[in-house]
């Protein structure tokens, strides 16, 4: 299973010396698939060019936020109803404390832009390479309800 719940109350005691010193960081999103684990058919996550970065901090917390790169922007100030709901089905947000386990990331999520996740534990497996990461898990397409393997790349972020 790849999504768990976990006890808000119960920290995971972070140790950072059981995490590779080269995943600490913020790092950009390359690309984003989702390949559906019935049909097969590939797609790409939110967009061809995701705009977006994951950030993973040495007190065991990681931010992540990425939006669709062709976004709109609103008409006015505020967005209509209409606008409102494509922005937001054009996002994934998320934060929580994380940990690692062998290949295995796991995230604890107390904050979400969907708040099916929020109290899950979500479970994905990376790969580092200099400054590469790949992170990938079998997990259900928030965008279509379906089983998926989605499969992220990310280059090391500097300013």
């Amino acid at each position: 299973m790849y999504v768990e719940n976990f006890k808000k109350d119960g920290d995971m005691g972070f140790d950072a010396s059981a995490i590779p010193e080269q995943l600490f960081g913020t790092w950009k999103q390359l690309s984003g698939r989702y390949v559906d684990l019935q049909t097969r058919e590939e797609r790409p996550g939110l967009s061809q060019a995701p705009n977006g970065y994951i950030h993973f901090a040495r007190n065991g917390r990681l931010f992540n936020m990425t939006v669709d790169s062709a976004r709109q922007k609103p008409a006015g100030p505020r967005a209509s109803d209409e606008e409102a709901q494509g922005l937001f089905r054009t996002l994934i947000a998320y934060t929580g404390t994380f940990e690692v386990q062998g290949n295995r990331l796991l995230f604890d999520v107390d904050v979400s832009w969907n708040e099916s996740w929020t109290g899950s534990r979500q479970v994905r497996t990376f790969e580092l390479e200099g400054d590469d990461l790949k992170i990938s898990a079998e997990i259900i397409n928030p965008m279509t309800g379906r089983p998926a393997r989605h499969q992220l790349t990310f280059k090391r972020w500097s300013a």
